[in-house]
């Protein structure tokens, strides 16, 4: 795994040798100034590594942004950056804020690094039920951290080696993990990524510039992620998406889904849970029906 590699040189000691013996089993970092290292494991435990000082986290943050910080300025203001291989890097600390929008992270105090996996065919149930008989229109559910762009990323590498064209969004830099506009991760033969662009941004340009056949993208989060995934399903393309809610009816609570679904730019609603990676249940769209696994 070479993200694991490259962030166990970053961390480097003790804290690094931890993680390389657990590469395999991990699922995210939480390093805490102060505090003992937190290494969270896929199945729900925890190991305790070293304490960390403020020193060596802002060391481990220079190395992971490549000594240059100023790089990844736009992202932090989000309170994360990628860094290469997919490592998603949440950033906690003091927050600037200038008329109601965030202008830099400083004085950092804690970093939560989630580990990116490639996992080939945990996507071939699934996509037997969405692309046998053509392409379906499919939003992924859970809450945090159940797997599902690991899902997603595995439903497109399919839908793309089974002759679509496809084009990705991938505003967080998680799915397809491009460093050099080269995608790390395998997302198939026939897929377009548009790495780092807003998916409001992104969506639009990916129709009239590719024209694919199914459109990725990952956390659908605001109204304008919303607008641009309704104006790609008019467009013709199917849709493939990811989103932060607890069920059906969580979902329809939350503004920008609940007008997604109005819509009908979905076909199918995909549970997952309460197993990291096990879908739950699969929900028809119009009906609101859940259909058998």
């Amino acid at each position: 795994m070479a993200a694991v590699d490259r962030l166990a040189d970053c961390l480097g000691g003790e804290t690094g040798a931890l993680l390389r013996r657990e590469a395999h089993t991990v699922a995210e970092l939480r390093l805490r100034c102060g505090q003992k290292t937190r290494l969270c494991r896929l199945d729900g435990t925890e190991l305790a590594g070293p304490v960390l000082d403020a020193a060596a986290l802002h060391r481990i943050i220079r190395r992971l942004c490549g000594d240059s910080l100023y790089a990844f300025e736009e992202e932090l203001k989000q309170g994360y950056f990628t860094a290469q291989g997919g490592l998603r890097v949440g950033v906690c600390g003091r927050i600037s804020v200038r008329s109601g929008a965030i202008q830099s992270v400083s004085e950092v105090a804690s970093l939560c690094i989630r580990i990116p996996r490639e996992i080939r065919g945990c996507g071939d149930a699934l996509a037997r039920r969405l692309f046998t008989k053509g392409l379906s229109s499919a939003l992924i559910l859970s809450p945090p951290g159940m797997g599902k762009t690991t899902l997603l990323r595995d439903l497109i590498r399919i839908a793309s080696e089974s002759g679509w064209n496809v084009a990705v969004a991938d505003e967080r830099r998680e799915l397809a993990a491009c460093w050099e506009g080269i995608p790390q991760m395998d997302v198939g033969p026939r897929t377009d990524v548009m790495d780092g662009c807003p998916k409001a941004l992104a969506l639009p340009l990916l129709i009239r510039a590719c024209a694919p056949q199914l459109l990725a993208a990952d956390e659908i989060g605001d109204a304008a992620d919303a607008k641009a995934l309704l104006d790609a399903r008019r467009c013709g393309a199917a849709v493939l998406a990811t989103a932060h809610a607890a069920g059906f009816a969580d979902a329809k609570r939350r503004e920008s889904l609940a007008a997604v679904l109005r819509e009908g730019v979905f076909d199918r609603m995909v549970l997952l849970g309460p197993q990291l990676g096990r879908v739950h249940a699969i929900y028809d769209c119009v009906s609101g029906e859940e259909i058998e696994c």
